[in-house]
């Protein structure tokens, strides 16, 4: 069976944040967002998170809220995007590549490294592409699994964008009905939250006073120095405004609640590639989930969630990819499908090795041409 389809859960445990860019505003008094910049002492910064439109029918509006009543028929969802997924996995399984060519001794040029972690680094499909070449890179475990280099190998993995688990999710169809029960009960619109912050400028407000002194040359003369600066910030039209190293400031990000489900979808085509790429992905999935720590603010500990990943069949069986155990997550070797897939890999990583890599990932002007010029 060369396809296979991986679905997960991933449980928030913790809020997550993912930012989108743009100008938001939030008013402190009714926490109304709005687009563009300041609208006056009752309104602070605001960084969203990112959320995709989704249009639903009369029948699911009864049950949820358009956020804008201009845009009837749209609600915008919160979502964990899938080329931020499909990069923290692509990134886990070339470590899985490195830690083998490690273990040997061997290492990589910087820009192999980059084109194994990045992707499609200066690439340009067909450029000089022989056909001998094509073939090994597509059929490589990493390389065919996760496509690009520099001559922009198609991917044997689909990953989806991560949406929340909701009855409107799963009957538009973009979340499995067979995770209906992990369906939460509150309203999309009400699936995320603003959390307020406070920039402390300690050399103004003086709240270690002792110690700046201790440890800052000069000190009253630079803090004078330090104040004057920042009172003498003015618009262009003169008048008196805040400077931009002025750090006592409010401010608000808006995340996902914890307790949200996030519905994950891979697909991935063996036949290509092998069952040992299957096994490489079962690794990186792995260490994604024991790593956690998705989105921003994970250095205040957002991002973390509980896994469960399924393996189904072509029968509609479905297989319990990850075991939990108190340092993370491992495979579940105890399923016949897992087991057969790392053994897969083992055998495929035992081949691997940096000057194949090389040649994969090198340009084609410094490959492709100097063989057609020993070939002349």
């Amino acid at each position: 069976m060369p396809e296979y389809k991986i679905e997960g859960i991933l449980k928030l445990t913790s809020p997550l944040h993912v930012a989108t860019p743009g100008d938001r505003v939030i008013n402190v008094e009714t926490l109304e967002p709005k687009y563009g910049k300041s609208k006056g002492k009752d309104f602070v910064s605001y960084t969203g998170t990112t959320k995709y439109p989704l249009a639903f029918s009369e029948e699911d509006m009864q049950n949820e809220e358009a956020d804008d009543p201009n845009e009837r028929g749209v609600i915008y969802v919160p979502i964990f995007p899938a080329n931020d997924a499909r990069g923290r996995l692509r990134r886990l399984a070339a470590e899985e590549v490195f830690k083998v060519l490690r273990s040997r001794g061997e290492l990589l040029t910087l820009e192999t490294y980059h084109g194994m972690t990045c992707g499609a680094v200066t690439g340009q499909p067909g450029k000089g592409l022989l056909f001998e070449l094509a073939l090994k890179s597509g059929r490589h475990a990493f390389l065919g699994l996760f496509g690009g280099g520099p001559r922009l190998i198609s991917s044997s993995v689909q990953i989806h964008t991560l949406w929340p688990v909701t009855k409107t999710t799963i009957n538009a169809g973009l979340v499995s009905s067979a995770c209906e029960d992990e369906s939460v009960l509150v309203r999309m619109n009400s699936l995320t939250k603003p959390l307020f912050y406070r920039r402390i400028d300690d050399a103004l407000v003086f709240s270690d006073g002792r110690h700046a002194e201790l440890s800052v040359k000069e000190y009253s003369t630079a803090v004078a120095a330090w104040i004057k600066e920042l009172g003498s910030a003015k618009s262009d039209e003169g008048d008196k405004v805040r400077h931009k190293k002025q750090l006592q400031t409010f401010g608000a990000i808006e995340y996902v609640i914890p307790g949200t489900r996030l519905y994950s979808e891979i697909k991935i085509d063996t036949e290509r590639t092998g069952l040992g790429s299957l096994g490489l992905l079962i690794h990186a999935l792995t260490a994604f989930a024991t790593k956690q720590g998705i989105g921003g603010w994970a250095r205040n500990g957002f991002g973390r969630f509980e896994a469960q990943f399924d393996l189904v069949t072509a029968d509609n069986v479905r297989v319990p990819l990850l075991t939990k155990t108190d340092a993370g997550y491992e495979p579940n070797v105890d399923a016949e499908e897992v087991a057969e897939a790392l053994d897969a890999w083992a055998t495929v990583s035992a081949t691997i090795n940096a000057a194949e890599l090389e040649d994969l990932y090198a340009l084609p002007a410094s490959t492709e041409e100097s063989a057609e010029a020993a070939a002349a």
